[in-house]
């Protein structure tokens, strides 16, 4: 074989294994191509155009929350109870929370909080003191608004009220109950009327009512509402009655009865409030004589709710 035809066939083996590896990578996904190589990685790691990308939610925006009922003392009272919702207060008086009502009057959103105080005492305390039925409590009260109930604001601080009446017994307040629904009235004139159903445990007895309260979304100004009040206590207004812890073969064979009354609200009267009506219905004892429809109308001038005659 001459020195040319050697040379030729040593190109072709060249050509044939450099054709060779070409395709192998190209089989195998590589490239020789520096740029094409670095292409490949960028789409490897590029997000896929089919797939929507998945994106993690923002949390719920929260509306402001009212404050704490330990901050509504402090609003109160300027006395820190370092969080008890109980505690003395000045001259020995006994601050204690009560409860919060939050509701929608005169385009506003407004919060009350509500506590009780018992009375101050002078001089040195009586410790075998016994409250007696016509110790009342003073009652207390700090209101906040503002634009909407869903609003993230923070509240806007109305005022503090260091006294709007006195009710309770045993100096002592009525107990919420959360079996029955508060209950409201929009008088129309930038008023409210409000009844908070409680009850009371005396001597074996639990008497249900409504504490009736007349709220004023008025513009607090004395220059301009002279005399006219935040809130003003209206009253109480019984519901009903409930012997059966002291009736019986163990209390003497006494009869045991029920009554209980229903809330609705009637016709502006005097002052521009509505009448109270109780529907009332019994059980036991008493029972015919609890059925019947009492009306409960605002005295002008005692200020108070009162049985009509």
């Amino acid at each position: 074989m001459s020195p040319s035809q050697r040379t030729g066939r040593r190109r072709l083996a060249t050509a044939a294994m450099t054709a060779l590896l070409s395709f192998s990578l190209t089989a195998c996904g590589g490239s020789s191509d520096p740029a094409a190589t670095a292409t490949q990685k960028q789409d490897k790691t590029a997000p896929r155009q089919d797939v929507p990308p998945v994106t993690t939610p923002a949390p719920p925006k929260m509306a402001a929350q009212p404050p704490s009922p330990s901050s509504i003392l402090y609003l109160i009272y300027q006395k820190d109870g370092d969080g008890a919702l109980s505690y003395e207060v000045d001259d020995g008086a006994i601050a204690t929370w009560w409860f919060g009502h939050s509701f929608d009057l005169g385009g506003k959103h407004w919060y009350t909080g509500f506590a009780y105080n018992t009375p101050e005492i002078y001089g040195p305390k009586d410790e075998s003191a016994v409250p007696a039925p016509g110790d009342k409590v003073n009652i207390t009260a700090a209101t906040l608004f503002k634009d909407g109930a869903g609003s993230e604001k923070e509240w806007t601080i109305d005022g503090a009220f260091p006294t709007i009446g006195e009710f309770g017994a045993y100096q002592r307040a009525g107990e919420i109950d959360k079996t029955r629904r508060i209950e409201s009235k929009d008088t129309g004139d930038g008023r409210m009327v409000l009844a908070v159903p409680v009850t009371f445990f005396e001597n074996g007895l639990v008497t249900s009512s409504y504490e009736v309260f007349v709220f004023d979304s008025a513009n607090m100004d004395l220059d301009v509402n002279y005399g006219r009040k935040r809130w003003a206590y209206a009253g109480n207004v019984v519901t009903g009655e409930d012997n059966d812890a002291d009736c019986g073969q163990e209390a003497g064979d006494r009869a045991c009865y029920a009554t209980k009354g229903t809330l609705s609200f009637g016709e502006a009267g005097s002052g521009g409030l509505p009448a109270i009506r109780i529907a009332m219905s019994g059980t036991g004892a008493n029972a015919e004589a609890a059925n019947g429809v009492t009306e409960y109308r605002y005295d002008t001038d005692k200020k108070q709710y009162l049985a009509s005659p």
